[in-house]
């Protein structure tokens, strides 16, 4: 592979993780649900699923992992 591939490459992973952390960043701060449940009377709760949950446990601790191996 040619440098100026791998430096590309590079960028691009980096590019990857920033948008990543945001994300989860976004996800944490805004108190983002994928379910919703009737309560009656008009009223609803939200919160995360389980599948939810662990997708993103998982990439916070990718990205927890990243940073440690790069500090």
């Amino acid at each position: 592979m040619h440098p100026e591939e791998k430096r590309q490459m590079k960028d691009e992973y980096v590019t990857l993780f920033e948008a990543a952390k945001d994300l989860v960043t976004y996800i944490d701060k805004e108190d983002v649900f994928d379910k919703a449940a009737d309560m009656g009377c008009g009223g609803f709760d939200t919160y995360q699923s389980d599948a939810f949950y662990d997708l993103i446990a998982e990439a916070r601790k990718a990205l927890s992992d990243v940073e440690t191996t790069f500090e």
